[in-house]
């Protein structure tokens, strides 16, 4: 039986590699209804392309061009063991979650494992994938809480493995699109080590740093992820005291909050598929980069 590692490895590679068109449902806790997409995929010279039609309510699609194939994110080098520290060395996923092989079902007509992610603490979500077994394509993906409630589900109801390439790069776009065109050298564009101007001083266990941004002349966001999940930091000045709170879509937390700099007010809002609890906390820990004491975890 192929490792856990091999298996990670295997699903991080395939989902950028293989070319692929099928249907599937998504649904969350936060919505009643159940929705249908279409995805296709395709790789062509080294580029990366997708398309993700809506198949139900209003006719749209989101497109996704130029993604260099030997770019990938910092999440995705982690699974691959393609990266084994940045800026301090990370410890193996097995310390931070539970793996465990459940069993064997179809899906999508396909035989696949089905591979339970538990994690050992609160600020992580658990996930129960159902990996095809012939190429490594996750069909199925269930987040549950800490409760062990599902939050989140999406599952393959159709798949196609050789599709018809210029097919899919014709086909007629959807009246209402959006595009999400990735420059050449995106994975060149972040700077990793420590976040300039700020100090995280609590990050959850096992996540690292992987990347700043300045998304517009006003807002930075900071990147971190633990190899299986990601959240954001976005920070911008306010004019005003911002709103506080929490909001959530699923497995989608957002935290809103505020910190001071120079006398000048940031709004700081953390956005990723963490509990609330974990948002809480890293926005609270948030502070100008000029305070002193180590990054906790």
């Amino acid at each position: 039986m192929q490792s856990i590692q091999t298996i990670l490895a295997r699903m991080s590679r395939v989902s950028h590699t293989l070319n692929y068109q099928g249907s599937f449902t998504y649904e969350h806790q936060h919505s009643y209804t159940l929705q249908s997409f279409r995805v296709s995929h395709w790789v062509e010279d080294g580029i990366e392309y997708e398309r993700l039609q809506y198949l139900s309510g209003p006719e749209r699609e989101i497109v996704r061009n130029g993604q260099a194939l030997d770019c990938y994110p910092p999440g995705d080098q982690l699974l691959q063991g393609r990266l084994t520290q940045m800026g301090q060395r990370l410890a193996g996923l097995e310390e931070f979650y539970q793996f465990q092989v459940r069993s064997v079902e179809r899906v999508a007509g396909r035989m696949t494992t089905v591979l339970q992610v538990i994690p050992r603490d609160v600020y992580r979500y658990g996930l129960v994938l159902s990996v095809d077994q012939e190429t490594g394509l996750i069909l199925k993906s269930l987040t549950v809480d800490t409760n062990g409630r599902s939050i989140e589900r999406y599952q393959f109801v159709e798949l196609d493995l050789n599709p018809d390439v210029e097919a899919m790069k014709n086909s007629p776009l959807a009246q209402k699109q959006r595009v999400a065109k990735a420059p050449m050298n995106e994975c060149n564009q972040t700077r990793t080590g420590e976040p300039q101007e700020w100090r995280v001083r609590w990050i959850p266990p096992g996540f690292a740093f992987t990347g700043q941004q300045k998304v517009s002349p006003v807002r930075d966001m900071l990147m971190y992820t633990d190899g299986l999940t990601t959240f954001s930091i976005f920070i911008e000045a306010a004019g005003s005291p911002p709103p506080e709170g929490v909001g959530q879509r699923g497995p989608t937390v957002l935290y809103m909050s505020k910190a001071v700099r120079n006398d000048q007010l940031y709004r700081v809002t953390v956005v990723g598929e963490i509990p609330a609890v974990a948002a809480e906390q890293i926005a609270a820990s948030i502070e100008a980069s000029t305070a002193v004491g180590p990054v906790e975890q």
